[in-house]
């Protein structure tokens, strides 16, 4: 099992039971693929960097997990296909970061 941190962006355009949904339908697709979530924080409506599609802003969640390769592959395909993930990232740690994090105390 490899330890990842990774950001999830919904679009800004749906409505927080969308988005609750969407993310508790996340969470039970890594639960079951036998995927360990430590952690997990809501970053809340934030800019984007640039536009993605026709989005500038994106509500942010971040997870701290533990995961086995082969099925990090099959979560981001499913990540592909629900159209209310406009993007994500998944990077390799060693250790995970403490919580809560720099972007979780900000004001959102």
């Amino acid at each position: 099992m490899n330890n990842f941190e990774a950001v999830v962006l919904l679009s800004p355009e749906i409505s927080s039971k969308v988005k609750s949904s969407s993310l508790e339908n996340l969470q039970k697709i890594i639960n079951e693929k036998s995927v360990n979530i430590i952690a997990n924080e809501d970053w809340g409506l934030r800019d984007l960097s640039y536009k993605i599609d026709h989005f500038s802003k994106a509500f942010y969640n971040f997870f701290q997990i533990e995961i086995d390769g082969n099925n990090l592959e099959s979560i981001k395909k499913i990540l592909n296909q629900d159209e209310n993930f406009i993007r994500h990232l998944f990077v390799r740690v060693d250790k995970h970061q403490e919580l809560p994090t720099k972007l979780n105390n900000e004001k959102k």
